[in-house]
């Protein structure tokens, strides 16, 4: 079993990766996972935020009007697409 303060170093690392990518320039789209093997895509950093504590991730559907809170503590994997050869 992890203890809590390793568990708190990890959200920690998780919540500064997410908000270094969210503040990317030039902005690079990506995908969360959590544990039930859901994903959320996060294609513009106008599309997600991370709460005041960094505790809750929110993604909007850009196709509609609902948006997806996910607890960033269950964030299992962030992907960025692939790179393209030239």
């Amino acid at each position: 079993m992890i203890g809590g303060s390793v568990l708190l170093q990890l959200l920690d690392m998780t919540v500064e990766k997410i908000r270094d990518l969210l503040r990317a320039s030039p902005f690079q789209s990506f995908e969360v996972y959590t544990p039930d093997g859901r994903s959320f895509k996060v294609p513009h950093p106008d599309f997600a935020m991370l709460s005041g504590t960094g505790r809750l991730l929110h993604v909007a559907r850009p196709e509609t009007d609902e948006e997806d809170i996910i607890d960033v503590a269950l964030i299992t994997d962030i992907a960025l697409p692939a790179k393209t050869q030239k």
